[in-house]
This record gives structure tokens, sequence and C-alpha cells, in this order.
């Protein structure tokens, strides 16, 4: 019998923690054909002063992915998504959904890291009601879309989760 990759899913700061187990939930579904398991990280990071930048009211992507990173170097991981309940940023965007962050040789056997913010999924965020069905949706299809980043797949123009 094969054996089945692990992604593992980080919360990161304060995330309410049945937000990671209805994603395990459903990306397991999403993933079935697959030969991945999903499993949550037992241990909770923290976020750091230095990687918020108050001029902007953000956290920096980059800054937390390479966390991630090393994290996942250390302990062996085939991917990682790290999940955030702040707004984030990336290089020149004003803000971020969602950033991956992939090894520079593709070959390699380095892990593969993502990180999603659920800041802006969320309807508060817009002056409406909160809709914790649309928030799920909306966490799970930002969740593969980053985690197809890691399986190098690019934007494209079809109406699927990568566009």
């Amino acid at each position: 019998m094969q054996m089945k990759h692990k992604i593992y899913l980080q919360k990161i700061g304060l995330v309410d923690k049945s937000i990671l187990i209805k994603l395990k939930k459903n990306l397991e579904w999403s993933f079935k054909r697959f030969e991945v398991e999903f499993k949550i990280c037992s241990n909770d990071l923290a976020l750091y002063k230095f990687e918020y930048v108050s001029g902007k009211k953000q956290f920096d992507a980059p800054l937390i992915l390479k966390r991630l990173m090393k994290q996942a170097e250390r302990k062996k991981y085939f991917r990682i998504l790290g999940i955030i309940d702040q707004d984030i940023f990336s290089g020149f965007y004003e803000y971020n959904f969602g950033v991956a962050k992939l090894p520079k040789k593709f070959k390699t056997r380095l892990p593969r890291v993502a990180l999603i913010s659920i800041f802006r999924l969320k309807e508060s965020n817009y002056d409406r009601e909160e809709n914790p069905a649309l928030l799920e949706k909306r966490t799970l299809t930002e969740s593969i879309h980053e985690l197809g980043h890691t399986f190098e797949l690019v934007h494209c123009e079809n109406d699927c989760v990568m566009q």
C-alpha cells in the first residue's frame, strides 16, 4: 500500500479552531481522488510584532511564509497551509486573500508552503451580516487555490478555482 502524502493545516494567531476542523473535512472531500491526507498541526504559531506593518495595518505575508517554510523543512512536511485571521499583504499588492511559496527549483524535494487569510473572506469586513456557510465556502476555495499553486498550477481564464 502506497503511503499518503500529508498536507498540514497550521493555525496562526487567533483563528477559531472550528474553522480548521471544517476546512480539514472539506479539503479531504475535495482531494479524495488523490493520495493525500490532511492533518491539523498540534501547535499554534503566534504572530510576531516584526511581521506587522503598522503603516499598512497588515501583516507581511512573505515573512510568515518564511517561518512556515522553516517549520516545514524542520519537520519534513510535504505541504503546509497556514490559516490566519488577520489582513495580509505581499509585495506591491494592497492586500492578499492568500499567497504560496515554491522552492526556487521545482524538482526539489523541499516542502511547498501556502498561507490564506480569512480576514477579507468574512462578510463583516464589508459591513454585511456574517454568513458562516459563505465563509466556509470561501475558505475552502481560497485554500484549494493556494494549494494548487504549490502543485505548480498557475492562474487561468477558465471558470475554476485557479481563475
